[in-house]
């Protein structure tokens, strides 16, 4: 306040009064500035972003007249907080300029997997994923992505004259090894032929033995059908485990917090310069969307078996040769180990002279590999990854004794020259 019977010397020049005066209006104006904009954060930016099932992208959860009345709300905090922030700039950082020029290096390579479109510019049908290019006329993705695919078809986007369009070959599987969860397609080029190999641009690959927690990692993918996303993370962990098809374990899984949700399956996870480390494949959650735990397979173990699969069409795995039943039995029995239920007649176990359980009478046991103590199923599968078919190895058993008046059974050692199977007839 400046009060007339109180003179001051800031006053006493016409001058000098008006300069404080406007310095004054100014201040009061920040402050307005800044009463206001909070205002409008705390009613302008209320609104929660979902997606609707069956809808093309997220959608507002207020009505139309909110959302009428949330845009001229964010239009006034622009406006408002403009003239607050000098010089305010377009520029980017430095790492910014890296992930953008990652993300428009290596995206075009990055496709929708799925149903034939019913045109260019239609939603996908049914299930969708997603893939990357492997090379000249390969495509990988997981193979619950193709699993219950009836015509698999690939879908670039690309940049047109007119903006971003959509291109669609069809494929068919020349490949998959449910127990790694890896396809390979080939796409077919009978339709824009003279286009296709511009599209094929395979993405570089890295050594995911090389990797480290706390390194930058981007996931690229379709996300609830939203093509050409990518998210950002690090590496939370190494050496992971998950349970494959038939209990076979999926050993070395990359773990991340880059952001993974329904539709990345299939995607690259890339290094900080753009290589492949890993291919996006789970996710950990009670809500089926991402809850920060994210895995990918490791890209040395998808190569050695992208491999197997382009020449011979399927991944070849030792076997030996018998079914066993689930450890709840033989844990309910106080029998430690992997308990064989069933043998393939002629195979490894059978000419080694494993038993199976029958007659109601208990089979084998199986309690050691190669020298390696065996508790569960899961052992033995982990066990015969690391073999290969033709190996000899001892296994040890414990069977029901002969002796009925004997508790302890009888341990014996068997050597079993392991067999071969492969993805498309699993046999353990």
């Amino acid at each position: 306040n400046f009060s007339a019977t109180q003179p001051d010397s800031r006053i006493c020049c016409p001058s000098t009064f008006q300069g404080e005066m406007a310095s004054r209006r100014q201040r009061l104006s920040k402050c307005c500035t800044v009463a206001i904009a909070a205002v409008a954060l705390s009613y302008g930016f209320g609104a929660t972003l979902y997606v609707v099932p069956g809808s093309s992208g997220p959608q507002n959860t207020g009505s139309a007249g909110a959302e009428t009345k949330h845009l001229q709300r964010r239009a006034l905090l622009a406006g408002l907080l403009a003239p607050a922030i000098p010089g305010r700039a377009d520029a980017l950082m430095p790492e910014e300029l890296r992930a953008a020029s990652l993300f428009q290096r290596v995206s075009p390579s990055v496709l929708t997997v799925g149903e034939k479109r019913s045109s260019p510019s239609a939603a996908p049908q049914g299930p969708t994923g997603t893939g990357f290019v492997w090379d000249a006329s390969h495509v990988v993705t997981n193979f619950h992505v193709v699993g219950e695919l009836k015509d698999p078809h690939v879908t670039f986007l690309r940049k047109g004259e007119a903006g971003d369009e959509h291109v669609t070959f069809g494929a068919y599987v020349v490949g998959a090894d449910p127990l790694s969860d890896i396809a390979v397609l080939q796409v077919k080029d009978d339709q824009s032929a003279e286009m296709l190999p511009s599209l094929m641009q395979p993405l570089e690959r890295g050594q995911s033995q090389m990797l480290k927690p706390g390194q930058e990692v981007f996931a690229l993918g379709n996300p609830f059908g939203l093509e050409h996303s990518m998210s950002k993370g690090v590496i939370s962990g190494l050496s992971r485990s998950m349970e494959g098809a038939g209990g076979w374990p999926m050993n070395g899984i990359i773990q991340t917090d880059a952001s993974i949700n329904p539709g990345n399956s299939g995607g690259p996870l890339l290094d900080s310069e753009g290589a492949v480390v890993g291919v996006n494949t789970a996710i950990l959650s009670t809500s089926g969307t991402f809850s920060g735990v994210g895995f990918a397979l490791p890209i040395d173990t998808v190569a050695k078996n992208v491999g197997a699969m382009i020449e011979e069409g399927y991944v070849s795995r030792p076997s030996i040769g018998v079914e066993l039943a689930p450890d709840a039995m033989s844990e309910s029995l106080g029998m430690p180990g992997a308990m064989v239920m069933k043998v393939v007649p002629g195979g490894p176990a059978q000419r080694a002279g494993m038993r199976a359980l029958r007659g109601g009478q208990l089979g084998d046991v199986i309690v050691r590999m190669g020298g390696r103590q065996i508790s569960s199923s899961s052992d033995v599968f982990r066990y015969l990854d690391q073999r290969t078919p033709g190996e000899e190895i001892v296994m040890t058993v414990q069977r029901p004794s002969p002796d009925v008046n004997s508790d302890d059974p009888d341990v014996v050692d068997l050597k079993v020259r392991l067999g071969r199977s492969n993805s498309k007839m699993v046999v353990y």
